[in-house]
């Protein structure tokens, strides 16, 4: 699964970033293998997405947070 297709409100954990043009940038954001990702928000039919990283929000290109794979936390 991609951090693009987080509904709002569900949590994940970040398993890898696809390399390509914007690793370095995902990587700088705090989008590293670990790290728990949220999605606060999606705008534009989720062109845009505000999500939440190890507890700072920031704002993602959909394209971009296509990139980004994860596992979804299971709840209890």
């Amino acid at each position: 699964m991609h951090l693009a297709e987080l509904n709002r409100g569900e949590k994940a954990h970040v398993l890898g970033v696809a390399q390509g043009e914007a690793y370095c940038h995902l990587c700088s954001l705090g989008l590293n293998s670990g790290a728990e990702v949220e999605l606060v928000r999606s705008l534009s039919k989720k062109s845009l997405l505000i999500v939440r990283v190890d507890g700072f929000d920031i704002a993602l290109r959909g394209e971009t947070a296509a990139t980004v794979k994860i596992a979804l936390e299971r709840t209890r």
